[in-house]
């Protein structure tokens, strides 16, 4: 016999999490990063009239180097480069050169922080030496150094010079490629073959030849790199080193602070029950005295965090990157007594103000590389690894990605040449055939 299906209506109970708008709205200012905080309680602040706030300079967060109130804040500490820039791209490739002289690298990071987004110098010499109170010979020198850098013709003033600055580095050139350069560039973007052939007495196919060299170069050397617009943090955190402590705390910059008006407050007190303006008055201040709540448990929550994350980095804190160890979130949501999905939302987007820069709340979770013998490094502590040894390299014999691979194989970390040479790309270093014909 087959079996006999029929449908009905059954009763069954079952669990479901319903987050109610006001929970809704707390883990949503838990996880606001300060600019999005700041944006969130000004548009509170326009809307409902119960609510104040105390001396707010709003143009200290609107990305411009004001000073904050708070004096231990150095705007210019809080540059956030999400993306690797051109500016920060020949930096890098700066750091690798330990023998360029201080008051020649002032002339040269002045360039660098001068170039357009195609990689162009957008001032002259004169300009640089009257600003800066150098010499021409050293401003020129200066450039000379600019242009040394890659990619290749970055630092020119003009796409002439941009243009010479790459056939220099050919292997295999035709003599009419500078020439053509120098003196027929609108020739060229006319297509007039013939008329330039006339002229320089050669055959137009020698022409062709010339332009398609030209034609590989790139007449936007700095194009390919992320721009990014200069944007100005507060840090959510300071974290201070007093004596052998550390000290976290949270600055009065970050948040402003709220108050409710007491003229209004007054006034839903002293209207009738039933009055419409009291209902609203009411609502108003429930609403305002709720975000208050809510923004004083972002700040503990927060400083709990952190200080956990002080407690378990310690050693980050007193010697530095190199000594940053493995971390994931649940560690620390154990240790606060927190659920991990809380900690995510309290470091996500949020900045510390450290003895040794400022950081993402998120860098002290850094995946790990298991050495086999109960403990792990970190790939920000590889990284440092990486860079010291490059650093310290022979200049005619320099690291190959093999080579650091194996000496780091040799100390107890497991790692690829794959992954070496994506942890050197991410820290700015050249090739080592790359370095070597550089000569650093």
């Amino acid at each position: 016999m087959s079996p006999r299906y029929t449908g009905g209506l059954y009763q069954q109970q079952s669990a479901k999490v319903h987050m109610t708008p006001k929970l809704q709205q707390a883990v949503r200012i838990l996880q606001l990063s300060t600019p999005d905080l700041l944006a969130y309680i000004r548009q509170e602040l326009e809307e409902n009239p119960l609510l104040e706030a105390d001396n707010v300079r709003w143009e200290t967060f609107r990305g411009t180097a004001r000073r904050h109130a708070d004096q231990r804040l150095d705007p210019l500490l809080q540059v956030a480069d999400p993306e690797l820039s051109l500016e920060k791209h020949l930096k890098n490739q700066l750091g690798m050169m330990p023998y360029t002289a201080q008051p020649m690298k002032r002339i040269v990071l002045y360039m660098i922080g001068n170039l357009d987004h195609n990689g162009y110098l957008a001032l002259s010499l004169e300009q640089i030496t009257g600003t800066l109170q150098v010499a021409h010979v050293d401003a020129a020198a200066a450039l000379s150094l600019v242009q040394a850098l890659e990619p290749t013709g970055v630092g020119a003033r003009n796409l002439t010079e941009c243009l010479l600055l790459q056939v220099k580095d050919l292997p295999i050139c035709p003599p009419l490629v500078p020439e053509l350069i120098k003196e027929h560039l609108n020739d060229i973007a006319k297509h007039r073959i013939h008329k330039m052939a006339k002229l320089l007495k050669v055959a137009e196919q020698e022409i062709q030849d010339a332009i398609g060299v030209i034609q590989g170069l790139d007449p936007r050397p700095g194009a390919s790199f992320h721009f990014v617009e200069t944007l100005y943090i507060v840090p959510d955190v300071i974290i201070d080193k007093v004596g052998e402590q550390f000290i976290v705390s949270i600055p009065d910059a970050a948040v402003p602070r709220l108050a409710l008006n007491p003229n209004y407050e007054r006034m839903a007190k002293e209207l009738g029950r039933t009055d419409e303006a009291r209902q609203f008055l009411y609502a108003k201040l429930s609403s305002a005295a709720f975000l208050m709540r809510c923004i004083e448990q972002r700040r503990l929550t927060l400083l709990r965090v952190t200080r956990a994350i002080v407690e378990e980095q310690a050693e980050f804190f007193r010697k530095g990157v190199s000594h940053l160890k493995p971390m994931v979130l649940q560690h620390i949501a154990d240790k606060v007594g927190l659920h991990e999905s809380t900690v995510s939302r309290a470091t996500a987007g949020k900045y510390a103000q450290t003895p040794w820069g400022n950081f993402e709340l998120t860098f002290f979770f850094p995946s790990g590389f298991n050495r086999g013998q109960g403990d792990a490094v970190s790939a920000e502590n590889v990284k440092e690894r990486i860079r010291q040894w490059v650093r310290q390299e022979d200049d005619r014999k320099p690291y190959s990605d093999q080579k650091l691979a194996e000496k780091l194989v040799e100390e107890g970390i497991p790692i690829s040449r794959r992954t070496v040479t994506k942890y050197r790309e991410e820290l700015g270093i050249l090739s080592s055939m790359r370095r070597k014909h550089a000569g650093r």
